[in-house]
């Protein structure tokens, strides 16, 4: 083949080689407009899912801020009620703003269709309503001031529509965070499918610089445009995921590990994104919640769903505290792994609000109070609405209660003053508080303690009326009873000392009104202690009764008999006539007490000492009446028993004596202003002393020496005689064991101890503690009692006792109490003491002289050694020795003298004999 021919024959292999290279380009090229095509398709399709994602993103901030401005509406109102005035706090005017403007770009941004925008109109109208709900609501709730919790209806309509608000607002966040969701899957997967053109518009980029080097500059155009495209993708996820103001993470469904979390999401659990990676994601649940969301999660992956909303959950911070968050999640692949994106919005605050209202909305049906809110309509006041208790106290039903009249309902008699007084607060629309006396419909009769408000409205006009009350009717009859109790005495029925006060006023008024005399008897039994002491306090209550019962019928109806004090007695007589009268009625009332009464067999004579004072003859005070007859009663008792005697002002002077030296003896026990005088006890056949008997004296700067026989009685009324008892056995032990220890080891000192003493003290201890510090031998002290203190209940014991601690026992006065000989065999003491009245009758009366000798005789018998008192002439000493007396006491001898004297005494017996040895 020519050279020709072979160049004719190879020109179309050339064209069909360059046919064939440039079909390769072209479909190489073809190849690259179609990749780059679809990237710039898909760049263009991104741009407007960005768009769509960015606005509803925006939709979704608007939906937080609506949700956001509702709850501190609400938070605001709760912080605001029971603060004085009655309007809601909650909805300032920029709040109120913020919510208007907020639904209008919502509804130029809300996608989602019609559905979307008719959920967001009924918001719309519910959050109009709310407020003036909560205005109305407040304005109830403010009554809380008055001491109790008030939840009127308005607040549970308030409730109602704060609820449903809420429940639009989540359907509606619920519906924008699933079209995100699928937005953003549709944005990874427009990435991906970018990345397969720009992967292909490479591959065809590199062909075509095989065969065409004029396509290289296309080629690398197209691999910067692909970059371009894939890098800005995950920066506008990444600003998305990070920027997002609610908190998102990623975590591996099978191993829990926190893949990432954003920067919400480290700020709402307080730790950093390497801290949240390092930890399973069920630590951000409480210990007690971990089970149920692993086994919430397990289900969610078994049941094939790719996501959905986990309601409100509660998670942990990283210091512990717990919140409460709303939680949505979706499923999806992230780096390979099979992995869950879950939205936590914090509800805290919601939640809290939430449960605020719950609890006011509780706390009324809970209260023990009745609560009832009423309207005025045409000046009555009618009922809208009661509590629970309401009908558990007073026996009605709310059915009933609601449109009735507050007063008919009750059961309150609206004529008593206290009721006509709450009626007038409410006309004059203030507060009023009284306690009533109402009805049940079964006629039974209930106390309430009320308390009844106004509410008002914007202008301050009252509206309604809150009235509060609860039940006191045990209060009350516990008060009467005290009352009662108060003025009453219980044993014997009669009315008591504030009886008698109270009594005692309402008949001066009445006998100066017309123009009658009043007399008060004060009546006191003689020896009813010794009723006590023998037969016991039983027997004591029966005689009491008795005199209460015969003194009580001795008075008219307009006249009182009251138990005063223990057995004392007082009568008020009115308008019997002139003084004599008084007294004649006085006298008739003790003679009706000397009747013979049976007390366990035993039959006993009340006797009672009497005083009389007279309105207005001897005084126009009630208390100073009182006082003046008590002063008689007591002068009537020392002149002898069963005495009656008319106040008169020398008694008057006396008992401001009495009562002047019963103050000037508290100072004197405070600065121990007494002495100790000591008489001697002799042998009275060798006139040597065998010890002293310590005897008190009192002598006051103002008054001068004052009698024992005036000061110890008024001692041992007021229980100063304890005190002085104390410090004269203490003086007398230590003057004792000075004498045993220099001049007469065998020497004994008696000191006298008061029945009082018996009674109100610890005796055994006072004395075991005295004579231990005092270090005196107890064979050296001998203490006096009288007949009485042997009969004192337990005084057998306690006298045991002190004989056990090696101390000796004398009764004093023996011969002038109303002891039996039973209580001298019950005790054996170490010495009778023969009371000077008998020692005084020796050569002048008989009988006197025959009582000296039987006690003599008794004394030898028994074995106890008797010493005569008050021995002051030479025949009775001589008596006394004749008929072999143990020891005398008395003025022949020595009178009391101080411890000097009675040192010296000593000194001289001992002197005297040694001259009679010698």
């Amino acid at each position: 083949m020519d050279a020709a021919s072979t160049r004719h024959q190879a020109a179309p292999d050339l064209n069909r080689h360059f046919t064939r290279t440039a079909a390769i380009a072209l479909a190489a090229a073809l190849v690259i407009c179609l990749a780059v095509g679809a990237a710039i398709s898909a760049t263009f399709s991104r741009g407007a899912d960005d768009l769509r994602l960015r606005n509803a993103l925006t939709v979704a901030s608007e939906l937080e801020t609506l949700l956001t401005l509702h709850v501190a509406a609400n938070t605001d109102f709760l912080e605001g009620v029971g603060i004085a005035g009655y309007s809601s706090r909650g909805w300032p005017i920029r709040r109120a703003a913020a919510v208007a403007g907020t639904y209008d770009r919502l509804e130029r941004e809300l996608t989602g269709g019609s559905g979307a925008l008719k959920k967001l109109r009924q918001l719309r109208r519910l959050s109009s309503a709310w407020p003036q709900e909560l205005d109305s609501a407040a304005r109830n709730l403010a009554l809380a001031n008055a001491g109790a919790e008030v939840q009127p209806t308005l607040l549970q309509h308030a409730n109602k529509t704060l609820s449903s608000i809420m429940t639009l607002i989540g359907d509606l966040r619920s519906d924008e965070r699933e079209q995100i969701a699928d937005m953003q899957f549709r944005a990874q997967g427009q990435l991906v499918q970018q990345r397969i053109s720009l992967a292909v518009a490479a591959a065809a980029s590199a062909l075509l610089l095989l065969f065409a080097l004029f396509t290289r500059q296309r080629a690398s155009l197209t691999r910067i445009t692909s970059q371009i495209v894939a890098t800005e993708a995950q920066r506008r996820f990444r600003e998305y995921f990070e920027q997002h103001p609610v908190s998102m993470l990623i975590f591996d469904v099978h191993s829990y590990e926190i893949l990432t979390a954003n920067a919400a999401a480290q700020r709402q659990y307080g730790a950093t994104l390497q801290q949240l990676r390092s930890m399973p994601v069920d630590q951000l649940r409480p210990s007690s919640d971990v089970e149920e969301f692993r086994r919430d999660l397990q289900q969610q992956l078994e049941s094939g769903s790719r996501g959905g909303t986990g309601g409100v959950r509660r998670h942990r911070r990283a210091d512990g505290e717990i919140f409460y968050v709303d939680v949505t999640y979706h499923l999806l692949d992230f780096a390979g792994r099979q992995a869950c994106f879950v939205t936590a919005h914090d509800v805290t605050a919601h939640e809290h609000a939430k449960e605020s209202l719950r609890i006011r909305s509780r706390a009324l049906d809970a209260s023990r109070n009745a609560v009832i809110i009423s309207r005025k309509i045409d000046g009555n006041s009618t009922i809208t609405y009661v509590n629970a208790a309401f009908e558990r106290i007073t026996g009605r039903s709310a059915t009933e209660a609601i449109d009735a009249e507050l007063w008919n309902l009750i059961g309150c008699d609206i004529s008593t003053p206290d009721a006509r007084s709450v009626r007038m607060a409410m006309r004059a629309e203030c507060e009023g508080a009284r306690l009533l006396q109402c009805r049940k419909p079964d006629g039974s009769i209930y106390w309430i303690d009320l308390h009844v408000a106004p509410v008002l409205d914007e202008q301050d006009r009252p509206t309604h009326f809150v009235t509060v009350f609860s039940d006191v009717s045990e209060r009350v009859r516990y008060q009467e009873q005290l009352r009662i109790q108060a003025h009453e005495d219980a044993l014997t029925r009669l009315p008591n000392r504030l009886g008698l006060k109270a009594t005692l006023a309402d008949m001066f008024g009445r006998a100066v009104a017309e123009g009658n005399k009043l007399a008060l008897v004060f009546l006191d039994l003689d020896n009813f202690k010794e009723v006590n002491d023998t037969l016991g306090h039983t027997a004591g209550d029966q005689v009491l009764c008795e005199v209460a019962r015969r003194l009580s019928g001795a008075v008219s109806r307009d006249e009182i008999v009251v138990r005063y004090a223990g057995d004392e007695f007082v009568a008020a007589l009115y308008g019997r006539g002139d003084i004599d009268r008084f007294m004649a009625a006085a006298t008739a009332m003790k003679e009706t007490l000397t009747h013979a009464l049976t007390v366990d067999n035993r039959l006993i004579v009340p006797q009672a000492s009497v005083g009389v004072a007279v309105f207005p003859d001897h005084t126009q005070d009630p208390d100073t009446l009182l006082q003046y007859a008590d002063a008689a009663m007591y002068r009537a008792k020392s002149a002898g028993p069963n005495s009656i005697l008319l106040f008169n002002h020398d008694i008057a002077i006396q008992d401001n004596r009495r009562a002047t030296l019963a103050q000037a003896l508290r100072h004197a026990v405070a600065s121990e202003a007494f002495s100790l005088a000591y008489q001697p006890r002799v042998n009275p056949a060798t006139g040597k002393a065998s010890g002293f008997e310590a005897l008190v004296r009192w002598h006051d700067p103002e008054h001068g020496d004052i009698s024992p026989s005036l000061f110890v009685p008024i001692a041992e009324e007021t229980g100063l005689i304890v005190q002085i008892g104390q410090w004269v056995f203490e003086q007398a032990c230590r003057q004792t064991r000075t004498w045993a220890a220099s001049l007469h080891p065998d020497i004994v000192v008696s000191v006298n101890v008061s029945p009082v003493q018996f009674e109100r003290s610890d005796l055994p201890a006072m004395i075991a503690s005295t004579l231990e510090r005092t270090g005196v031998s107890a064979r050296n002290v001998e203490l006096e009692i009288t007949e009485g203190v042997l009969m004192a209940p337990g005084s057998l014991a306690t006298l045991r006792a002190l004989r056990e601690m090696g101390l000796s026992i004398a009764i004093d006065d023996f011969g002038t109490g109303y002891s039996s000989l039973g209580y001298i065999r019950s005790f054996l003491a170490d010495r009778l003491k023969l009371d000077m009245s008998f020692v005084q009758g020796i050569g002048r009366s008989h009988a006197d002289e025959v009582i000296v000798r039987a006690v003599l005789a008794m004394g030898r018998t028994l074995g106890m050694r008797v010493v005569a008192e008050g021995v002051e002439t030479l025949g009775q000493l001589e008596f006394l020795i004749d008929n072999g007396c143990d020891e005398v006491q008395g003025y022949w001898f020595a009178r009391p003298m101080d411890a000097n004297w009675a040192h010296a005494y000593l000194v001289q017996d001992s002197v005297r004999a040694s001259t009679r040895v010698m």
